[in-house]
Parts: C-alpha cells; structure tokens; sequence
C-alpha cells in the first residue's frame, strides 16, 4: 500500500472504533456457524501467539487454531482463509467478529481484508520502491495535507 493513507489508521488490528484482533475470549454462545474471530494469547514464557478461534463441529464449543508465525504477514489476505478452511472440515469460515465496547460486528472477511484509503490509489513513480514490502519514497507533505483536508 505505498504512498496510500489507511482511512482506518489502524488497519489491520482495528477499523475505526471496531477491534479485528481481539485481546479476549468473546462468548461462545455469539459463534454461529460460519463465524470466527481472532485473539492474541499468551505463550509459555515466549511471545504471544494468535489464534482463530470459531464454533466446534458440536456447537457448543470453541475450536481453537494456532496460527504458525510465518503466516503472520498473510493472514489480512482471503487466500489465508480459503487455506484455513481447506484444513477443516465443516461449514467455511466467512464472518469474521469485530467488537466494540458494546457491540459485536459480524462482519464479512472479505470486506475485513480490504482497507479503505483517503486517497484514491496511484501507480508508483520510478522514483518508488518497495524494499521487504516497506516504501521508501518519502511521502511529500503537500500530498498528505490535501489527502488530509
């Protein structure tokens, strides 16, 4: 997404005021079958790990999958859930929950793995480069400040 300002700064973890990645256990009575939602979990004494967590074949459980670390960078992706779903048995996976203080949003994942932007897309300048998926062009204050208003 280089040179493109995230609509919701913080995408991927959140979109506006609803949290994509949880920090707690959500109700399992919430699950219907097709929904899931992911948490950050401790991990013995090494780093957090993520886990899917959605509604066991017996509908009153929670099946957890631990999501290994080298697919971290594609888990925002609807490959990474067609990959999910391939491993499992039962109904697909679609609908990820997004809470809020208040609320859960039962929310498509195909719409949670496309972030809006301010800007309307462009195509990069020769001057652009991605480098480990980073851009390294500078961003010119004039383009953020009419992106902006």
């Amino acid at each position: 997404y280089c040179g493109l300002l995230f609509r919701h700064e913080g995408w991927p973890l959140c979109i506006h005021e609803k949290i994509v990645v949880q920090l707690a256990s959500i109700d399992w009575r919430i699950l219907k079958p097709g929904d899931f939602y992911l948490q950050v979990v401790p991990y013995l004494k090494k780093s957090p790990r993520i886990v899917l967590k959605c509604l066991a074949k017996d509908n009153h459980n929670v099946e957890e999958v631990v999501i290994p670390e080298v697919s971290y960078t594609s888990i925002f992706t609807l490959e990474w859930l067609s990959t999910i779903n391939g491993e499992r048995m039962g109904i697909a996976l679609e609908n990820c929950l997004l809470t809020t203080d208040d609320k859960i949003f039962r929310v498509p994942w195909d719409k949670v793995v496309k972030p809006e932007f301010i800007n309307k897309p462009k195509t990069p300048q020769l001057s652009e480069a991605l480098v480990n998926g980073v851009c390294t062009s500078p961003v010119l204050q004039e383009n953020l400040k009419s992106d902006l208003e």
